[in-house]
């Protein structure tokens, strides 16, 4: 992730939204000037986003929600790779198979509270990569790095501007 003094403060609270949204009537779009959120649908906050988005294309790329097989392959490596209790384990792995794996997934999960934690804090570093590389990849230069990787190796990459 580049930093520049000139860059927007991405609405990082709203991009981990937009990637997390499963509502496929709803789309969203990263405003590469203002550094916020649009969303676009049926119950969108403000009905005249799509006209914006439609008036200036150039400036709007949309946020494309993390595909269900990759969030798949995080419950499936997470239970095969970080879950050490054998029963556990096959319980999550048996959550996985047939109709509704992510809610059988989070439901085996109840029954052991601190892999639970751990689910959520592996899940959200995942995502928060996610968010990372959707930026890397389109060499988006942002003025503040998010919240999670302050102090980190993200702010090392600062650029002068």
């Amino acid at each position: 992730m580049r930093l520049a003094a000139d860059a927007p403060a991405p609405d990082w609270d709203s991009i981990e939204f937009a990637f997390e949204c499963a509502d496929p009537e709803n789309r969203a779009y990263y405003d590469t000037v203002t550094g916020e959120v649009c969303v676009t649908g049926p119950f969108e906050d403000d009905p005249g986003e799509r006209e914006r988005i439609d008036a200036a294309p150039q400036r709007y790329l949309e946020i494309d929600r993390l595909p269900t097989h990759e969030r798949f392959q995080r419950m499936e490596r997470f239970a095969r790779e970080e879950v050490g209790d054998p029963q556990l384990r096959e319980r999550l792995l048996r959550a996985l198979e047939g109709r509704g794996p992510f809610r059988r997934f989070k439901e085996a999960l109840l029954s052991a509270p601190p892999v639970r934690q751990r689910w959520f804090a592996y899940e959200a570093a995942a995502l928060r990569r996610a968010i990372e590389q959707w930026f890397a990849e389109r060499d988006l230069a942002v003025r503040t790095a998010p919240p999670w990787a302050r102090g980190s190796d993200a702010t090392s990459h600062a650029a002068g501007g």
